[in-house]
């Protein structure tokens, strides 16, 4: 087993995913940006109006210098940050898929300089040149969201790749069409919000801010619309019923975030309409900021609930958040985990917990110390999905184990080695690993987490 990065002040799953939904939010933008300004390049074109070619300069400056700079340390923000946080996950990502990873990359090198040649070529090459620079482009941005799609789409619903092992079965899984249809949709919405910021960056009598406020909003809300319709009746219903169960599950996904996806896709809806009948009041920059700020509330909603949607799982029906294998994939030649950890115990597959040497050598001497072996056990099964300690505890942490513990009145070590036994009966939890010893370690450790908790809260409650 690697190493498991818990965090530190915030929980290491929230520090990925802050990341990742601020690369999602730029990538989106960047991706439907380049077929609106190839759309609005060939409308100058065709209908000779070349005072359009000022917005287009606008939004390309703006997309070389902070889209596509930002975005791309974004991205290599998650491999940093869940390389950390799940590297056996990410491997088997990349062992499955390392050919897809490279055509990516291709893609992405088109992308990078493609920007820089679409934005220095202004003026220096013929109209239609520089139109088919702008396809050449948007398919290019194109490419590496359609290979990414697949990657996502595959933790989720990896289908036939559970029975073939074969790397194109888990590409194109049962969620691969539909979202990414349906993230070309909304990203056309999210892309109007910036037009609407790069218009109105313009003097307020050009006739381009004039031109490109209504037709913004009209793009975005055939993008929002038909987005969320193929959320809604073809995303979901491709899911499989375990998703769909934990879409009904408070326990699993908090209605908190439903709440944030309604706000933000009402205010995108509320603020594109605006852009059809008040064009001026929606090319002011607070406006589209605002709606921008709710949009990502949203979009952070949204992805945290597709994530939430495989658990327990990292790989749906193949490896569990913790890195655990708990399925067998006979086409691989690979077996399941969890008969050799209960028979053989965690610990000696531990080689980076705290002081591996010294646990060792206590068991061997029957003097180990339960609580820090029971610290190291609760870090690798539990720690991907809750706070296990109180220095990942900001704002309350991630589904602090002590605070579940005490609200089902699990707060002695016999109750909750009961309760550790019992987990595997949930629907979002897999069964705790380990010997019988090692449960026990377990619990001393979480009635001593639940003590440490609750002591520093006034008056016992937190």
């Amino acid at each position: 087993m690697y190493p498991v990065w818990e965090g530190f002040v915030l929980h290491s799953a929230f520090i990925v995913a802050l990341i990742a939904v601020a690369h999602v939010l730029f990538s989106h933008v960047t991706v439907a940006a380049t077929w609106f300004n190839w759309w609005v390049e060939r409308k100058a074109l065709l209908e000779g109006k070349p005072y359009l070619t000022d917005y287009l300069k606008a939004s390309a400056l703006r997309l070389l210098m902070l889209a596509y700079t930002l975005g791309a340390m974004f991205g290599v923000g998650i491999w940093f940050s869940v390389t950390a946080s799940n590297p056996r996950g990410i491997s088997t990502l990349i062992h499955n898929f390392v050919f897809y990873w490279a055509a990516e990359w291709f893609w992405f090198i088109i992308d990078v300089f493609g920007i820089a040649v679409y934005y220095y070529t202004f003026g220096r090459v013929s109209p239609k040149t520089h139109a088919r620079i702008a396809l050449i482009l948007a398919l290019a941005a194109s490419g590496t969201l359609a290979i990414i799609v697949g990657i996502l789409g595959f933790k989720l619903t990896p289908g036939a790749w559970l029975q073939t092992g074969v790397s194109l079965d888990g590409f194109y899984n049962p969620s691969f069409w539909p979202m990414l249809f349906a993230r070309f949709g909304l990203m056309f919405a999210l892309t109007a919000l910036y037009a609407l910021l790069v218009a109105g960056s313009l003097p307020k009598d050009h006739p381009a801010r004039k031109e490109v406020v209504p037709l913004a909003g009209r793009v975005g809300l055939v993008g929002l619309v038909v987005g969320v319709a193929l959320v809604l009746f073809w995303y979901v219903p491709s899911l499989h019923d375990h998703a769909k169960t934990l879409l009904r599950l408070p326990q699993a996904i908090q209605p908190v975030f439903f709440v944030k996806m309604a706000v933000g896709v009402l205010a995108t809806f509320l603020v594109l309409v605006l852009a059809l009948v008040r064009p001026h009041l929606a090319a002011r920059p607070w406006v589209a900021y605002g709606a921008l700020v709710l949009a990502f509330l949203g979009l952070f909603g949204a992805e945290r609930t597709r994530e939430v949607l495989r658990k327990p799982d990292i790989i749906y029906g193949y490896m569990a958040s913790n890195q655990i294998r708990y399925a067998d994939l006979p086409a691989r030649g690979l077996k399941a985990e969890e008969p050799l950890l209960n028979q053989e115990g965690v610990l000696k597959h531990l080689p980076f917990a705290v002081a591996p040497a010294a646990l060792a050598a206590g068991m061997e001497a029957g003097g180990v110390d339960p609580v820090e072996a029971g610290r190291s056990l609760v870090a690798l099964q539990c720690s991907s999905c809750h706070t296990v300690s109180q220095k990942t505890d900001f704002l309350g942490g991630m589904r602090p184990l002590a605070v579940m513990l005490a609200r089902r009145g699990m707060t002695s070590k016999e109750q909750i080695r009961s309760y550790l036994e019992a987990i595997g009966g949930f629907p979002y939890m897999h069964p705790v690993v380990g010997t019988p010893e090692e449960r026990d370690y377990m619990a001393a450790y979480l009635e001593q987490l639940v003590r440490q908790y609750y002591g520093q809260a006034e008056g016992g409650k937190r």
